[in-house]
């Protein structure tokens, strides 16, 4: 079964964002980066079910599963219903996980 990838308004941005910031240190690098998390996205068209939780899931009503890539997580959630994939956050491993709020 194949499924329709979509990749949010919200992940294009956080792409940009981090296109953007290895640019700054290697033009050729950021290029190679940007193809290469779309080819990794493009995965995701069979068997995305295959992935496993995001953290996120403590924060959001819907079951949302994450694809590791390099130091990345593509974090999205899959609509069965119209065989549907919705990448939603695009999240340096190491970043806050999304809707965690601030401890301070």
């Amino acid at each position: 079964m194949t499924y329709r990838v979509i990749v949010t308004t919200q992940a294009q941005k956080d792409i940009r964002s981090e296109y953007h910031y290895i640019q700054k240190d290697s033009p050729p690098n950021a290029m190679r980066w940007v193809q290469d998390v779309y080819d990794r996205i493009a995965t995701l068209e069979t068997m995305p079910g295959r992935c496993g939780a995001a953290r996120e899931n403590a924060y959001f009503d819907e079951e949302l599963k994450q694809l590791i890539f390099k130091s990345h997580r593509l974090v999205f959630w899959i609509y069965e219903v119209k065989k549907e994939v919705y990448v939603l956050f695009v999240r340096h491993a190491r970043r806050q996980t999304v809707g965690e709020k601030d401890s301070l």
